[in-house]
Order: C-alpha cells, then sequence, then structure tokens
C-alpha cells in the first residue's frame, strides 16, 4: 500500500497556491546553500532586505543602509508584544532616516514596504526553517516580504483524526516563547488542518482565531473542506495581503495592557467596498450618499468604524478629510469612542465634542481632525431657524453609528440640522440591526447597502456566539375571595370615593403583578438557583427588569438567597422622584444604586474583568445596547422587550470570551422573540467488523464493503489515478468528494468506510486486494476527514462542560418545580437546541399583531394554578377581581406564547431547509430564485422544475448582457427595448409561444424591473 498522503503534501500543496499568484519559493537549506542565511539564530534575510532598500532609495550611502536596517530590525521593547508593535508601527508608517553626505544633512521618510506599489516588494515562502531560541524550532512555512518574516503558517495532518488545527494553534503559542525573535516581526500567523483553516495573532487565545471565508467579499464559502484555498485565494494576493497588513491590524492600548487585532475577512472586505463607495460619493458629481453598512450587533462593527477611518484619513483623494463620527446618546458614544482611543495606533487623536458650541469650533476649522459627537448636539440656538453652515467642504465623511435610531425627525431635526451645517459632506450609516426590519427610510437617506454581515453568517463563522433560549414562568394564584371588599376597604379608610376605577386599573396592571414580593422572591431563588449550577466560575450575568422600582426591590430580594453572587445596579436617577435609599451606599457595595458616569465605568469594568467577583450587573433600560462585556453569558429577562430593542438586548450576550460555548437568555416574561434551531453538534462511530479467519470469506466481506463504499460516491466523480493528480487538483478533488458526502449520508458513509478499513486489515497482503490499495486510501482518508468536521470544532480539549451537558444537569436537578414551570417540557415540545434569532421572523412579529395560538398549556396553566371566585359586581365597573384576573391571565398567556413561537420555528426551520435543498438541487443563484418565484405565482405556467431552471438560467445571462446604467428610465427606452428583446428571443429559442411567451416575458421583465433597477450597483 503506498504512503498516505499527510502534513507535508499538504504542506506542499499549500506552497503551490502560493507559488500560483506570484511567491518566489525556497527550501529552507538552500537559503543556507544561497548565503542567504548564515546562522540558525537569526530570522531575517538581511540581503533582500538590503536589496529592497537599495532599490527603492538609492541616494542612501551603502554604510548608512546597513544602519537603517539595523533601526528596523531591532524594534525596542521590554516584552514580545511591545517590540512587535514597535516594529508593526515602523513597517506600516515607515521612519524618519537622518543621514549626511557631502556636508548636507538628509532626512528621508522610508518605509520597508512599497505600500502603493505591490510588485516592486520580494514575495517569498520558506518552509521547513529552522530556528534556533530558547529551544529548536522549526515553523512548517514563513512567508517573507522584502527579507522580513511576517507571516507564519502552521499545519496538521487532513487526514489524521489526532491532528487538529487546536494543536497547531498551541504549537504557535509555544513557538512565541521558544523562539521570540521570529514574532518580534510576525503580522499574524495561520494554523490548519484543511478542515479547519484560521488566522490570528500569536498573543490570542484560540477563540480569537477566525476563519476566512470569501475569496471576492460578495459570496461567502461555506463549504468545510478546502479552507485553505479560500484563505490563499481570498487573502494572499499581493495587493491584499500588503493592504490587510497596513490598514486591517490595530494595537488597541487600555492602560497597561495591549491587544493586537486583526480583521475578519466581513470586516476586510465590507470596509474596502465603503471605501470606494467614499471615494465616488465624495468626487464633484458624487451623490454624498455612500450607502449602509450592516455588520450584525457582536461582529466587531466598532473595530470595522476604526478601519475605514483609519484608511479614509489617510487616502489620496480624499485630501486630508475631516470625519465626523455621530451616535445617539452617551453611552454608545463612550463604548465607540473608547475604541477610537484604545486604537490611537491606528487613527491618531480624535477629538470628542462636548457641548454645542466646542462641536461648531471644531467643524469650522480646516484641519479637522476625527470627531465624536451625539446626534443632540447639531441642536439650534437662540432664535435659529437653521443650523448655520459650518463647512462647505466635500471631503467631510459622517459616520452615523446605528444609522436607524439616529436619522428620526429628518424633517427639522438633528439629522436635518446635520445637514444644513455640513451641506457637502458624504454620509454613511454603520448598524448592527437588519435595514428592512427597522421600518426607517435608511437606505433612502444614506444609500443602498455596502456590505451585509448577518447573525446567521456571524454565528457560522464564529464571529459571535450562538444564542440559546429557555422559558420559564413563575405561576401566580389569585386567592384571595375577599379581594373587592378589601379593595373598597381601603378607599373608606382613607376617605377616597370617586377615583377607585383608576386605582383599580394601576394596581392591576403588568408591572404591578410583575412586581409583587411574592414573585420577586422566587424570581430571586430562581436566578440564582439557575446560575450558580449553570455557570462557570469566569462567567457574568445581566437580569432585566421592567422598572427601576422593580430593579431596586430585586436587588433586595436577592440580598436574602443564600448563595448569591456579587451584584450591583446599573439605572438612572429622577432627583425629583427617587427614595433616598436609592442613593445611599448598599450595604456589600460601595456603590448607591444611582450612579456616577465614573462609578458607572468602575462597574463595567468590574464586569469585563473575569477575575472580579462581580456577577450580577441588574439593569432596566440601560447597558441593554452598545456594552460590550465578553464574559457576560446570562441574560436573564423580566421586561416586555420588542423589535430591534429586543435584539441588542439579547446580543448582549453573543460576544466571544474563552470557554465560553454560547449565551443563555432565560425568558421569564414571554419575550415575542423568533428564535432558529441550532444545529445539532454530535459526534458518531463507526460500526465494528467481525474478524474473519476464512481467507476466502474475508475477502468476499471486504469486497461487499468496498461496494458499499463505491455507491457512495457519484458516479460522474473518476477515481482512477487520482493519487497522480498534480498537488493542488488533488487536494481540491478530495474536498470536492467531503463536500458531496456532507450533504448526503455522512454517518452512513462514515459507517461503512469503517467497515470497509477493518476488512481491508485482513487482506491488505492478497494480490487481487493489493491493486485497489489507493482506492481504499482515499475513501478512509474522506473518512477521517468527515470525522473530524462532525466533533466540535477545535478537537475534544477543554475542561468546560458543553452546553447541552449543563442543559441536562439543570433538567436533572429540577430546580424550583413547585416555583418555576418549564414551558418546552410542560407542553411537550422536544427540547431544542435554539440559537441565533431569525431576523426576518422577528421583524415579521413587530409588524403584525402575533395571532395567540392558545395551546392546551394555557388549559392546564390556568386550570391548575390559578383559581379565582368571581364576585357580583356593579354592571357599571369592573371589580378589581375581574381586571386582576385578566392581567394575571395576560402574564400567563405571554410566556406561553413563546412555546408557540418555538412551535412555529421549528415549523418554518423545516421548510426553510426545504426550500434550501429545493434550490440546491435546481442550481439556482439567489438572484435567480427571486424570478423562479415570480414564474412559478403564475396560474397559466405549468413548467417542470428541471425546465423552469434551466430557462431562468439562460433568460437572466442574456438579459444582463444588456443592461446599463438608468435602464428603466423614459430616456433610455432603447436600452429597456434591447433587455426586453434579448428576454423573448431566448423564450422562442426554448419554443415557448402564444400567450405563454407574452405572459412569461412579462413576469421576466417585471423582476428584471424590481431587482436591477439600480444598475449596476444592484448586480
Amino acid at each position: 500500500m503506498s504512503r498516505p498522503l499527510g502534513e507535508s503534501a499538504f504542506e506542499e500543496t499549500t506552497i503551490e497556491r502560493l507559488k500560483r499568484i506570484g511567491y518566489e519559493y525556497f527550501h529552507a537549506q538552500e537559503l543556507f546553500q544561497r548565503g542567504e542565511r548564515e546562522q540558525l539564530q537569526e530570522v531575517v534575510l538581511f540581503n533582500r532586505f538590503e536589496a529592497f532598500i537599495k532599490k527603492a532609495y538609492p541616494n542612501i550611502p551603502d554604510q548608512e543602509i546597513r544602519r537603517l536596517i539595523s533601526i528596523i530590525t531591532s524594534p525596542d521593547g521590554v516584552n514580545l508584544i511591545q517590540r512587535n508593535q514597535v516594529f508593526h508601527q515602523m513597517l506600516v508608517k515607515g521612519v524618519e532616516f537622518t543621514y549626511e553626505l557631502n556636508g548636507e544633512r538628509f532626512t528621508p521618510h522610508i518605509f520597508p514596504i512599497d505600500w502603493n506599489f505591490p510588485e516592486n516588494n520580494d514575495f517569498l515562502v520558506v518552509n521547513q526553517l529552522s530556528i534556533e531560541g530558547r529551544m529548536s524550532r522549526r515553523p512548517d512555512i514563513v512567508i517573507y516580504i522584502n527579507g522580513l518574516p511576517l507571516i507564519v503558517f502552521e499545519l496538521k495532518n487532513p487526514n489524521s483524526e489526532t491532528a487538529t488545527v487546536k494543536d497547531a494553534f498551541t504549537q504557535i503559542q509555544n513557538y512565541t516563547y521558544d523562539i521570540s525573535q521570529l514574532f518580534n516581526y510576525n503580522a499574524f500567523t495561520v494554523v490548519s488542518d484543511n478542515v479547519e483553516t484560521k488566522h490570528g495573532m500569536p498573543f490570542a487565545d484560540y477563540d480569537f482565531f477566525a476563519s476566512w471565508k470569501s475569496i471576492d467579499g460578495r459570496n461567502v464559502d461555506n463549504n468545510r473542506a478546502n479552507t485553505m484555498r479560500t484563505l490563499i485565494e481570498g487573502l494572499f494576493p499581493k495587493d491584499r495581503l500588503l493592504n490587510y497588513i497596513r490598514n486591517f491590524i490595530v494595537f488597541l492600548k487600555s492602560g497597561d495592557k495591549t491587544k493586537k487585532i486583526g480583521a475578519k475577512y466581513h470586516q476586510f472586505f465590507g470596509v474596502n467596498f465603503a471605501v470606494k463607495e467614499t471615494v465616488r460619493a465624495t468626487r464633484p458629481e458624487g451623490d454624498r450618499k455612500i450607502g449602509v453598512m450592516y455588520h450584525t450587533t457582536g461582529s466587531g462593527k466598532s473595530l470595522s468604524m476604526l478601519f475605514f477611518a483609519g484608511i479614509l484619513s489617510r487616502h489620496p483623494e480624499l485630501n486630508n478629510p475631516s470625519i465626523v463620527i455621530q451616535v445617539d446618546r452617551n453611552d454608545l458614544d463612550e463604548q465607540l469612542y473608547d475604541t477610537f482611543v484604545e486604537g490611537e495606533s491606528l487613527i491618531g487623536k480624535v477629538e470628542r465634542a462636548s457641548s454645542t458650541e466646542k462641536l461648531r469650533t471644531i467643524l469650522r476649522g480646516e484641519a479637522t481632525p476625527v470627531v465624536f459627537s451625539t446626534i443632540e448636539k447639531f441642536r439650534l440656538k437662540g432664535e435659529e431657524t437653521q443650523h448655520p453652515v459650518l463647512s462647505e467642504r466635500r471631503n467631510i465623511v459622517v459616520i452615523a453609528d446605528e444609522a436607524h435610531r439616529t436619522q428620526s425627525g429628518f424633517e427639522g431635526g438633528y439629522a436635518a440640522q446635520l445637514r444644513f451645517a455640513l451641506p457637502n459632506a458624504s454620509h454613511i450609516g454603520f448598524t448592527g440591526t437588519p435595514v428592512d426590519f427597522v421600518g426607517n427610510n435608511t437606505e433612502e437617506i444614506f444609500g443602498h447597502t455596502i456590505h451585509r454581515y448577518d447573525m446567521a453568517q456571524a454565528v457560522a463563522d464564529k464571529a459571535t456566539l450562538p444564542i440559546y433560549y429557555e422559558s420559564r414562568l413563575i405561576p401566580l394564584d389569585l386567592t384571595a375571595e375577599d379581594i373587592d371588599e378589601q379593595f373598597e376597604d381601603i378607599f373608606v379608610d382613607n376617605g377616597e370615593g370617586d377615583e377607585t376605577e383608576g386605582y383599580k386599573r394601576k394596581w392591576a396592571a403588568l408591572e404591578k403583578v410583575v412586581g409583587t414580593p411574592k414573585r420577586l422572591k422566587r424570581l430571586a431563588n430562581d436566578i440564582v438557583s439557575h446560575f450558580n449550577s449553570m455557570a462557570n466560575p469566569f462567567q457574568k450575568a445581566m437580569i432585566v427588569c421592567m422598572s427601576r422600582q422593580i430593579a431596586a426591590d430585586l436587588y433586595n430580594c436577592l440580598k436574602e438567597v443564600e448563595g448569591c453572587p456579587k451584584m450591583e445596579v446599573i439605572m438612572t436617577g429622577d432627583v425629583s422622584k427617587d427614595p433616598r435609599e436609592w442613593r445611599e451606599i448598599h450595604e456589600g457595595s460601595q456603590y448607591s444604586h444611582i450612579k456616577s458616569k465614573k462609578e458607572q465605568e468602575d462597574v463595567k469594568a468590574k464586569l469585563r474583568d473575569p477575575e472580579d467577583p462581580l456577577k450580577f450587573v441588574i439593569v432596566v433600560d440601560m447597558w441593554l445596547t452598545g456594552m460590550d462585556a465578553q464574559p457576560l453569558s446570562y441574560l436573564y429577562v423580566d421586561k416586555p422587550m420588542k423589535g430591534h430593542n429586543l435584539m441588542q438586548a439579547i446580543a448582549r450576550v453573543n460576544r466571544v470570551f474563552p470557554g465560553k460555548e454560547g449565551g443563555i437568555v432565560v425568558d421569564y416574561i414571554g419575550i415575542a422573540t423568533s428564535l432558529k434551531e441550532a444545529t445539532h453538534k454530535y459526534t458518531t462511530g463507526g460500526g465494528n467488523g467481525n474478524p474473519a479467519y476464512d481467507i476466502t470469506e474475508a475477502i468476499r466481506i471486504f469486497n461487499e464493503n468496498l461496494e458499499s463504499v463505491r455507491n457512495f460516491i457519484p458516479s460522474n466523480i473518476v477515481i482512477d489515478s487520482w493519487r497522480h493528480k498534480p498537488q493542488i487538483d488533488r487536494e481540491d478533488f478530495i474536498a470536492d468528494i467531503v463536500n458531496v458526502l456532507l450533504n448526503s449520508d455522512t454517518e452512513d458513509y462514515i459507517q461503512y468506510a469503517t467497515k470497509l478499513e477493518k476488512s481491508y486489515q485482513l487482506v491488505k497482503n492478497q494480490p487481487e486486494v493489493m491493486v485497489l490499495a489507493d482506492e481504499v486510501t482515499l475513501y478512509l482518508m474522506l473518512k477521517a476527514q468527515l470525522r473530524k468536521h462532525l466533533r466540535p470544532p477545535g478537537g475534544t480539549g477543554g475542561g468546560n462542560k458543553t452546553l447541552e451537558e449543563q442543559l441536562s444537569a439543570l433538567l436533572d436537578q429540577n430546580l424550583l418545580a413547585k416555583e418555576t414551570v418549564d414551558i418546552f417540557k410542560v407542553v411537550g415540545i422536544e427540547r431544542q437546541d435554539i440559537s441565533i434569532l431569525d431576523e426576518q421572523f422577528l421583524a415579521d412579529l413587530t409588524k403584525k399583531e402575533h395571532e395567540d395560538l392558545r395551546l392546551k398549556l394555557l388549559k392546564k396553566l390556568l386550570e391548575d394554578k390559578i383559581k379565582v371566585t368571581f364576585k357580583q359586581g356593579s354592571p357599571q365597573t369592573k371589580t378589581m377581581q375581574e381586571l386582576l384576573e385578566k392581567t394575571l391571565t395576560e402574564y400567563h398567556n405571554r410566556v406561553i406564547q413563546a412555546a408557540d413561537v418555538v412551535r412555529m420555528m421549528i415549523k418554518m426551520r423545516k421548510e426553510m431547509e426545504e426550500e434550501m435543498r429545493k434550490r440546491q438541487d435546481l442550481g439556482l443563484s439567489e438572484e435567480e430564485i427571486e424570478f423562479y418565484k415570480a414564474i412559478i405565482s403564475m396560474e397559466d405556467a405549468a413548467f417542470s422544475n428541471e425546465y423552469l431552471a434551466n430557462l431562468i438560467h439562460k433568460v437572466v445571462n442574456e438579459l444582463k448582457k444588456k443592461l446599463d446604467v438608468d435602464w428603466t428610465s423614459p430616456h433610455r427606452q432603447d436600452v429597456y427595448a434591447k433587455v426586453k428583446l434579448a428576454v423573448k428571443m431566448v423564450l422562442m429559442k426554448e419554443k415557448v409561444t402564444g400567450q405563454q411567451l407574452q405572459f412569461l416575458t412579462n413576469k421576466f421583465m417585471e423582476q428584471a424591473e424590481e431587482q436591477y433597477k439600480g444598475w449596476p450597483m444592484d448586480a
């Protein structure tokens, strides 16, 4: 049997991919042979670096060049990350180098890389580079640019189940200690076993390494095989790699801590698209509408804005622009402002307009820096009826954070005044909420959507974590039969009479029911019990209450619960209404409930610190948006929310954090959120073949198993001579088969391949079997890769329980069964791993009243738990008993409807998956599927799906060839006619005639007008 393909083959294939895009290649031994490296301790190729400097700066004398090289390659710093940062700053910003020649002093600005012309640089791939440091180590691949070792690859065998990408990551971590001199210069690292390929910073935790999932930025490659191809073709073309190193790596400094962060693929492509649109919009003929960037909450929107502003600030076509970052509230301003301050190494100094007057002064200046302002600072002053013009420059870019919230009152509101103040500024909106969800004219104001990165993709990419959902109910009983008499006695004793009806409604309202002491005590016990049984020592929780009074009361109830961790209340103050005790320092805390701005920041820092004993924050409205705390893992919701406010609140727990598998939302009030089923993660074992000692019988069994495995391979895939294909073709060939098997009966294939493997061991030396060795090797390699795909990402390491195990433990303990009802369990819905929010469904819920389906649980809960005896009341009034019963029913129904939503989502998810399978079978793209939907809606057109799909392919292909700018406008009727003729010609060639020809032509044109009205931007 031939040698199995392993790590070395994967390494060679990766090198071949880099060579295909223009990289030079040498094995490390050749560097010594060529005299390019003299000592194993050296990691810089000084000859190459010197050659670049001499070519780029020919006027510098040779002896001065050696001094210059010494400065650049000897970065100062006490520790490794400091040296890495100093080198990175020299690399991307250059150095001022002073020398004298013939008595004259020169100070050129030297760049170690020619950033403007990538082909002027020397790109070299070296493998198996032995390095002597504290220990002797040999990284798999190092990429040099102009002799500087900027990227390190560590690879693992794709065909070994025991070699994982997590092992490669661990190796990189050890390299930073053993051969630390290499990482003085490192831009980023790549780890891969080709099942998973990730890029990240050598100083970061594994959770912050990311996959690169696009080659062009528009199409996402979610295929789980051949991930190295996507990374190389998507990030490593020379111009892209230089763009990434220069513009998309930032060192964030907070206090004495420094973090190095690199962009993920959606940030890289989204920001580059946005820069291109900014250049277009700011030109004299531009429309000043840059567009909308929709990057879902938690996916690094603040960093995207930082990268975007950094590129704009030095873009030659913008000529020293002014960048106004406009937010709608102070807490968001703080969050985003802090990111920009921490990223000073990339963006430089930023200013914050602390007053309207300061804002006006800054914007009147000619060299305005990056400035932050809340939208309300564009207010009018004194007798002004319209904001005065502050600047008429066209190179002003206004970045609106959470654009859907800041543009209300456009007719004369703050957003309008901003445009009066800066009439020629161009505007871009960043939002974490889907544009079609917020119900605003966001695109009309800012322009088209430049780039979209939704929550589903963010979770798939692990840019954010999945959000799991539990629905719990604290049943409330109404047991007092004389409640109306007691109510009337209160008013008689207090001399009140006429106002009783209003008081009845007030005290029977949902907030009063929710805030009853009995319920809050139960809630406090359930939260503490739930958190203590589920959370690991580093996780934190946020509790959301309906009112400030309930928040304060719940705090008091929690204090009485044994085992309650340290907590704080975060809420606004009202000096005319706040009880005095809300401003008094509470026992066990150094703060009052009403906190100053500095105190809030102190608490926020404690919440973000996994080592700090603070575990709970109790909030009403504050911190539900714009506040990130990575250890925040649990959100206990006891407040009705909807729309984008709900989405923002729930996203507080989706941030990536080491050891955190997902955020958990525990719903006590019945938030009508839409949720989707999470993908079940599972591993599967193979079958066990029985040994057969009769060789004839053993060969029969082997052949039987071989035929079973062959049946899984599509007939159009020819496996003969697969081993002899060129390396890249071979890797692509294997990946294609893996993708086919991942989308079919994967578990069955693994079982049959395991049987094949066991039977093969008995007969592999038999002549008639030896000729099949290559074929068997291929099948077993496929099995190994498939099993790696089906196990949890990154291997099985880690000591934390999985989320499924934690949920099972919670059920086993049956927490507070007499007080709290697990809705899913009672209603009989199979417990789902509910993951991310389904935005379209959520949008639908907020547009129309959710139908009350009244599951059988409703009757059971109300009959078993709520006993009400009606008293005869006046026909002119409603009794207190009736009002309470109505409120309690609505209270229970809120939570019960959560079960309705889940049941509906399970059904919708199945329907959606069925539609996706249908699309895949038909081979239709996203744009083509819209034509398909339009045509199948015609009652008069009956075609087979296959015929229709083929027809749509041809029509769309031909009509797009004829499209032109403004083709639907009245003055472009000639273009419109050409498009229509192209459609009709295809239909006629496909034998469509008569009334069907007319119907289909009209349908295609209607859909084309809708889909391509903004050609070419909508293409």
